[in-house]
């Protein structure tokens, strides 16, 4: 064939090999060893880009043409023909085209004449452009490397079973998972089945059957048991290949999720333990997709709904609660009542949180929304906030919400005036006393009502405590005030009270003060009003009194507050005087008997002395009494504490009803006790039956701590009230003393002298120590004597002085230095 020449029949058999060569792209060389010329097709010279007439026959130009790195190896593959070493040229190379990139071409060749020796004479060869076939298979090798990259990422093996040959081919990986060394790809065909988990195998083998039968992608999981032992659970993919000819194979691939299924099953119970948990909280909680769709309720939800857990899911939030609760932030308050306009939703105040619920990449997915029923707690609140303002006996204001009103009326007292009128009952005392404090409460809510349904609009009514009540009035004139004032007289007056059989009847003393300064302070507000009760009380009772700055009650300055404000100074002041009153033995009433009653006497700063009566109860109405008690105590045992063993003397201590009901005042006493050096049976306490009725198991507890370690205890005012007997089987007590009010008309009242013999009888048959108070004479003592009571107490006895000047007088000359 002569491919410089198509048309030339001599050297070509037939122009048909030409159009086939030319056809199937194919480039023909030829080269002639002898003369070392190399002719190229027209094929091969467009394969390149080229024109036929664009080369020279030139042994060397396919040299020029060659990709350096394709050399070497081209030119060897040649010279191993030449030689006879193989068989043909075959070689692939890369050539340059006209436009400057590579052409990869398959070249192959062979000698094709000889001369009579052997010696090659002539080479031809064909090279085919194999750019196409070289591109694809560098993309399937970067196809294989990021698969393979892929499944050593994911530590997945890869296997194949032959089903002809019965013969499995497993990769390093999954030879590695089934904890095989390193070794051959094919293994046995039990290699598999002799791995599977006993209680899995059976199923697993049935699972790939279904790959063979139905030609689909079979996924599952099953447990293997390693070559040392170890359970693993593991994944398989697996599918059939059909081949002709064959039966085809099973190919797939397989790898550890162990650590998967152990997060899973640890999620699992994580997931189930919150669902037990939201089954069983008594909180409503609800879950809602990204669409506002609820997802989930617990059976609490449900309840509060009134629906049932499938009826909720997939139902719009905001459809069930109301568009105003599906766009409240993370906090809101529903309060769902009877009439809400979504059907079915049970009734209450429910407070609910939402949460967003976030995807690992910070996208919100839904949320969660609890709801907790605070009804029962909103109703405690209102209850609460309604007994922190009221008073739990008469439902009327109590003091904290009285001065709240009186503080609010000052600030705008100048331009709109108002009265208070400060109330305090008559005779309540006389009626608790003979028909107890549940007749006496009885009576308090009576006056409570009946005051309120006769006072003008505005007013503000309330219970200052105990029988003290005072009224804020809208008045600028005393005239509408003593209007209001007598109302009240007539209303607490006309309280029946014949359920008690008391004869007495209740009234009431009422102190008016009109307030039109907005710069008064509310405590001088009140003041104004308690000092004009104080002078309604003095003028005869059942009346009432307007405050005015020269009324002569007010010129000695005794007013609660204020007392109380000079009682505390004179405590920082030591202004308080401690005196003392001897009580002494019926047998021998004018002989030192080393028995003291502590009382207390306020000296002004002018040193006029103040008497009891004008100061106790203004510190015990304003909680100061449990305050001056400890003072007189700590006063008294420290100054003659260490010396009353030596001196024969015996102090006693009255306690306000504050003062016994504070827990702590035996540890009070007791610390006292251990600081002065004070022998506890040279201490007595004397309490009243009020006293011990306010608390009565705490004044309980303190008697026996008391008397258990040595102090003497006596009940003081016995028979005043109507319980007292009751008291002597209910207290410890170590002495009595009766009430003065039957000892100072002893010698003149048959009555009095047939209480005071039963009292001492009872007493003595209990083995009680008895004193007698308010003895004013001798004939007392005499008829005492006769009746046999063992102590006396009275100014006849012993009037009270100085208890430094007492306890100096009657002090052996040996202690006198050092007292």
């Amino acid at each position: 064939m002569n491919i410089n020449n198509p048309t030339d029949t001599s050297t070509c058999e037939s122009d048909t090999w030409e159009c086939a060569l030319d056809a199937a792209g194919l480039g023909v060389w030829d080269w002639d060893l002898r003369t070392g010329q190399c002719k190229y097709s027209e094929p091969w010279c467009r394969m390149l880009g080229y024109e036929r007439r664009d080369f020279a026959d030139d042994a060397e130009l396919w040299l020029m043409l060659i990709h350096p790195d394709d050399r070497e190896r081209a030119i060897h593959s040649g010279d191993l023909h030449i030689s006879g070493k193989t068989d043909r040229i075959e070689t692939e190379l890369r050539l340059r085209h006209k436009d400057g990139h590579w052409v990869w071409v398959l070249d192959r060749g062979a000698v094709v004449e000889r001369d009579q020796t052997g010696r090659p004479l002539r080479v031809v060869g064909v090279q085919t452009d194999i750019t196409r076939q070289k591109q694809a298979e560098r993309n399937l090798r970067r196809v294989n490397e990021r698969f393979r990259l892929a499944l050593a990422a994911a530590g997945m093996g890869i296997w194949h079973f032959d089903i002809d040959r019965q013969q499995s081919n497993w990769d390093a990986r999954t030879r590695e998972v089934f904890g095989l060394e390193p070794g051959p790809e094919d293994v046995g065909s039990t290699a598999w089945h002799g791995h599977l988990h006993p209680d899995d195998q059976e199923r697993t083998e049935r699972e790939h059957l279904q790959a063979l039968t139905n030609s689909t992608e079979v996924t599952l999981r099953y447990r293997i048991i390693r070559q040392d032992g170890e359970i693993r659970h593991v994944e398989t993919l697996a599918k059939f290949v059909p081949e002709e000819d064959s039966s085809g194979f099973l190919v797939g691939t397989i790898r550890d999720v162990t650590d998967e299924v152990s997060a899973a099953d640890a999620l699992l119970a994580e997931k189930e333990r919150y669902k037990v948990t939201l089954e069983s909280i008594s909180d409503a909680v609800i879950s809602t997709d990204v669409d506002g769709r609820i997802t989930f309720c617990n059976p609490a939800a449900a309840k509060m709904l009134t629906h049932t857990q499938l009826e909720l899911n997939g139902a719009p939030f905001a459809e069930v609660f109301g568009a105003e609760l599906a766009e409240a932030g993370s906090q809101a308050t529903v309060d769902i009542d009877g009439d809400c306009t979504v059907t079915g939703l049970k009734s209450g105040i429910f407070k609910c949180r939402r949460s967003p619920i976030l995807s690992s990449s910070g996208e919100l997915s839904g949320s969660v929304c609890t709801f907790q029923d605070v009804t029962e707690e909103a109703k405690r609140q209102r209850e609460l906030a309604y007994a922190a303002r009221h008073d739990a006996l008469s439902g009327l204001l109590n003091r904290v919400a009285f001065d709240e009103e009186l503080e609010n009326a000052i600030v705008s007292a100048d331009q709109t005036p108002f009265a208070i009128l400060y109330i305090d009952l008559d005779h309540f005392k006389a009626l608790n006393d003979y028909a107890g404090h549940a007749a006496g409460d009885e009576a308090l809510r009576m006056i409570a009502t009946g005051v309120s349904e006769n006072l003008p609009a505005g007013a503000v009514f309330a219970r200052l405590g105990g029988d003290e009540f005072s009224i804020l009035l809208p008045a600028s004139n005393e005239v509408a005030a003593k209007t209001t004032a007598d109302t009240v007289i007539e209303a607490v007056r006309s309280v029946d009270l014949r359920f008690t059989d008391v004869r007495q009847p209740l009234g009431c003393s009422i102190g008016i003060a009109i307030i039109n300064d907005a710069s008064v302070t509310s405590a001088d507000a009140l003041a104004r009003a308690d000092d004009a009760c104080y002078a309604a009380k003095s003028a005869g009772r059942s009346r009432h009194s307007t405050f005015a700055e020269n009324n002569n009650f007010l010129t000695s300055g005794l007013t609660a507050a204020r007392r109380v404000a000079e009682l505390t100074e004179a405590m920082d002041e030591s202004r308080i005087k401690l005196f003392g009153q001897e009580i002494r033995s019926i047998e021998a009433p004018h002989e030192w008997s080393g028995r003291i009653e502590i009382l207390a006497r306020l000296q002004n700063r002018d040193g006029k002395i103040i008497p009891p009566g004008d100061f106790i109860p203004a510190a015990e109405r304003f909680g100061m009494a449990s305050t001056l008690d400890r003072w007189i105590i700590n006063s008294a045992l420290g100054k003659y504490g260490s010396i009353m063993e030596a001196a024969d003397l015996t102090l006693g201590f009255n306690l306000s009803a504050q003062t016994l009901c504070d827990p702590q005042l035996w540890p009070f006493v007791e610390s006292a006790i251990k600081k002065t050096g004070t022998p506890a049976a040279r201490i007595a306490f004397e309490i009243t039956e009020t006293a011990a009725v306010t608390c009565f198991e705490t004044a309980n507890q303190f008697v026996r701590k008391a008397r258990r370690h040595g102090c003497t205890v006596c009940l003081d005012d016995f028979g005043s009230g109507l319980s007292s007997f009751d008291y002597l089987r209910r207290f410890p007590i170590d002495c009595i003393k009766i009430d003065g009010s039957f000892v100072e008309n002893l010698t003149e009242s048959r009555f009095d002298r047939a209480i005071v013999s039963s009292i001492t009888g009872i007493a003595k048959e209990l083995g009680l120590r008895i004193v007698a108070e308010k003895i004013e004479d001798e004939a007392t003592v005499e008829q005492l004597r006769q009746i046999g009571v063992t102590f006396g107490q009275g100014f006849h006895l012993h009037r009270p002085e100085p208890l430094a000047k007492l306890v100096e007088r009657r002090l052996p000359t040996s202690l006198k230095q050092s007292a």
